[in-house]
């Protein structure tokens, strides 16, 4: 198993490199620039040519790509040491300024319009945040989408079954942008429960993402996201787990542990349900980074300081950089999360073998 898992990561550093490229070709693609306005005034020529030059954004394409990926040190390197390559009397009059120290060192470069700022730095300040509503978000989808899936398919075509169906098909078809806004209007406008807009009165969190104690002043800002955020993911979850255990419940082995006569809920819980969740583990990586990743759009809605903001404003900003970094980011956890879900399968299904 270590070493699959070691391959696995050998074979995630190419496809990273590779993404990051495609980013670097669209977001350069697109019309504009990152100094062609800067905030009330636009920026005079002079300026921005001061900006290109700090930033390097004078520097031919594929140098710019190097230099992000292996630093600036080691591209005014290889400019040193082979001249004739076209663009490296561009690249060395700048090379010192030392922008980037490389993707390959976790770097993720200087933010053009964050002055000052790195984009580890403010990764550092506000994935912790996204990542906190994510997983509240995931842990209250499985509590709730296993416990309603399993119910549904134990009671097939009662009103337990057609009721959780429903549910289920409401929370798929209402977006979070849409289930953000209504939550808000019923609950703190209406009815006078929850906050919104004041995620930071929280308390001290674990690894920077789990909450040392239920504090109320913690809850009360978080719960109406969760719920939004999480509504969706349930339901996808319930109707999952509905159908595999309907197939499952029906197999020979399921017959065969009720007729040696085990008890309903063991056969339930230790048989079918654990074989069932092999078709939820499948899908569950990618649903769990699209929460940790989707609230940036419920970030924007209820105010919460987390990485949403930066990637959001980055866009219409063009801020290279942070764009890049967000969407490594989002990769590195999809990677990730689908290295995790293969490793489960070995503990669901054992004849699962990683030679």
């Amino acid at each position: 198993m270590f070493a699959y898992i070691i391959r696995r990561i050998l074979w995630s550093i190419p496809v990273l490199i590779l993404l990051a490229l495609t980013v670097f070709v669209l977001m350069r693609a697109i019309p504009g620039g990152p100094f062609d306005f800067m905030g009330d005034k636009t920026m005079t020529p002079a300026i921005r040519k001061n900006l290109e030059y700090r930033f390097h954004l004078d520097w031919p394409f594929e140098w710019q790509f190097t230099s992000y990926i292996l630093g600036d040190d080691v591209a005014g390197g290889m400019c040193r040491a082979m001249s004739f390559l076209p663009g490296c009397d561009v690249v060395q009059k700048s090379a010192g300024l030392g922008i980037s120290k490389g993707l390959i060192r976790g770097d993720l470069g200087m933010a053009f319009r964050l002055r000052g700022r790195t984009v580890n730095e403010m990764v550092m300040e506000t994935f912790p945040i996204s990542l906190q509503l994510g997983s509240i978000a995931t842990v209250l989808a499985l509590l709730i989408g296993v416990p309603a899936g399993t119910m549904a398919a134990l009671k097939q075509n009662s009103l337990i079954d057609y009721g959780a169906s429903f549910i289920a098909i409401l929370g798929l078809s209402i977006p979070p942008l849409v289930m953000g806004p209504l939550l808000i209007w019923i609950f703190p406008l209406t009815l006078d429960l929850f906050k919104v807009a004041g995620w930071g009165a929280k308390p001290p969190f674990i690894l920077g993402v789990f909450p040392t104690s239920l504090g109320q002043d913690f809850w009360i800002y978080a719960i109406l996201p969760a719920i939004t955020l999480g509504t969706g993911f349930s339901a996808a979850i319930a109707r999952l787990t509905r159908a595999s255990l309907l197939q499952v419940i029906r197999e020979d082995y399921i017959r065969t542990a009720r007729a040696k006569g085990l008890r309903e809920q063991v056969i339930i819980v230790r048989h079918a349900l654990k074989n069932s969740l092999i078709p939820v583990v499948t899908v569950l990586a990618p649903l769990v980074v699209a929460v940790v990743t989707g609230t940036f759009v419920v970030e924007r809605i209820f105010g919460i300081p987390g990485m949403g903001r930066h990637f959001v404003d980055s866009i219409g900003n063009r801020d290279y950089p942070v764009i890049t970094g967000v969407t490594l980011i989002y990769a590195t956890l999809l990677v990730a999360g689908n290295l995790f879900v293969d490793l489960m399968y070995g503990w669901l299904d054992p004849r699962i073998r990683y030679d």
